[in-house]
């Protein structure tokens, strides 16, 4: 009974919000979450390790830093469509209420960028697109982490 409710719930809100309507924040919240599964699903995928060490691998691509690396890559590659660049930009100049413990601001409003934008992909429901964009996110982390 309650997925019948909640699948009715996601429909609806997916298709009667607009993506613009969505705050940045609110973006960088789905896509957190869209890029932790997809880095744990990969790591799980390339090893076959107890956990905590797919957690120290998964850990490795998905913080701050190493997502702020990842966004300066893929701006200066020219990755990013124009609505994807706006929510960048708009993402990046966001008022947070949080701080990262273990991040410079900066990298921490680049981060909040990348995921903001992994958000707005994955709620415009461009499959395609979020699984090209998530696969260079993994492979540059990797190499700016060291790990490739």
């Amino acid at each position: 009974m309650f997925d019948f409710f909640f699948d009715k719930m996601y429909n609806e809100y997916v298709e009667n919000e607009t993506v613009q309507r969505l705050t940045p924040v609110g973006l960088a919240f789905i896509g957190d979450a869209v890029h932790t599964l997809y880095v744990r699903e990969y790591v799980t995928a390339a090893s076959d390790c107890v956990v905590g060490t797919l957690h120290t691998a998964a850990s490795r691509l998905v913080n701050a830093k190493c997502q702020a690396a990842v966004l300066d890559v893929l701006i200066s590659v020219g990755a990013f469509s124009p609505a994807e660049a706006d929510v960048v930009r708009r993402a990046k100049n966001a008022h947070l209420h949080s701080r990262a413990k273990t991040a410079s601001p900066d990298d921490y409003h680049k981060a909040t960028a990348l995921e903001a934008v992994i958000g707005y992909v994955h709620i415009s429901g461009d499959a395609e697109r979020e699984r090209e964009l998530l696969e260079q996110c993994v492979q540059i982390g990797l190499r700016v982490s060291g790990r490739k």
